[in-house]
């Protein structure tokens, strides 16, 4: 789907592709929403745009600049989510002085229409300009991942403290993993923020440029904390280690214990016998066989018992 929209008075109308080879291309922004092949030729061969620059790549989390004399390129992401899986959509922008290009999936969808609701009613917005709220709005955007990380951190870090078990190791590392994929999709952005500024080309004024540091900002700001919150799980999982070693020196303790009193029973159960070997006695003490044999079979049963209320009789 190919949607045209206004720069000047902020009217939006969805073409077609005959619409598209009659189309003026002054101060216009071509929205393509999951497009097709020929709609992606049509726009390419239109304004003279490299059909691969305008193209979705199939790495999701792919973020590149191509700045042109006369037009830049743009692969930015945006994350829809970060803490049961990683779901990342590839954004793409293309902007020269009269057009601007967008290339999205329809989970972008909400982005681009709060992009949309910054442009001035009044005035033409520059098509740089719209470009920049889209990826102001992605940066933004970060944030509320960064509160749900919060909440999941807080109650990962209680479920160590209390009682961790695999399932939750697994989460702090699953969780730990896409932390890092998050910062360096941040680092990578802000690159791009950051190149943008420095950048001396016609169709980047300098009054975005201005705006442009609010967003580098952000950024960096989200990059520390996400840096934050990946100690926090590296500390959890230290954590988790002292938990499992203090529960270890218990049962060696209490295991200690047990083969201690084992021993104990075997010196009292093999003494008579010992001495008489020794002195060549043949019979040594008047102990009832009964009495030994009960020993025996208690010095058998409860270490059994302990090891079972224990559950190291049961394999995991």
């Amino acid at each position: 789907m190919i949607k045209l929209v206004d720069l000047v008075d902020n009217s939006e109308n969805e073409i077609s592709l005959e619409d598209l080879k009659k189309l003026r291309v002054e101060n216009v922004w071509l929205e393509l929403r999951d497009p097709a092949d020929e709609e992606l030729k049509a726009v390419s061969d239109k304004l003279g745009m490299p059909e691969h620059l305008i193209k979705l790549p199939e790495v999701s989390n792919y973020i590149n600049l191509r700045l042109e004399p006369e037009f830049g390129v743009i692969h930015f992401v945006m994350l829809t989510e970060i803490i049961s899986a990683r779901e990342a959509y590839p954004v793409v922008l293309a902007f020269s002085k009269k057009y601007l290009i967008t290339v999205a999936t329809k989970e972008s969808q909400q982005i681009i229409d709060l992009a949309k609701s910054r442009m001035n009613r009044t005035k033409t917005d520059a098509p740089s300009l719209v470009a920049y709220y889209i990826m102001d709005e992605i940066v933004s955007n970060h944030f509320s991942h960064l509160e749900k990380i919060e909440t999941v951190t807080g109650n990962l870090e209680e479920e160590v403290l209390k009682k961790a078990d695999s399932t939750t190791i697994h989460r702090i590392f699953g969780l730990k993993s896409r932390l890092l994929s998050f910062n360096k999709i941040l680092w990578y952005e802000r690159g791009i923020i950051f190149n943008l500024k420095q950048a001396e080309v016609s169709y980047i004024p300098a009054k975005i440029k201005s705006l442009i540091d609010v967003t580098h900002e952000y950024l960096t700001r989200q990059i520390d904390i996400v840096e934050t919150y990946r100690e926090i799980m590296s500390d959890s999982i230290d954590a988790y280690l002292s938990t499992i070693s203090n529960r270890i020196n218990s049962s060696i303790k209490s295991f200690t214990v047990i083969m201690l009193y084992l021993t104990i029973v075997t010196a009292l159960t093999s003494f008579p016998n010992t001495v008489a070997t020794f002195f060549g006695i043949s019979q040594f003490g008047g102990t009832d066989y009964k009495i030994i044999f009960a020993l025996l079979i208690a010095s058998i049963i409860l270490p059994l018992v302990w090891l079972w209320k224990k559950k190291w009789l049961k394999a995991e």
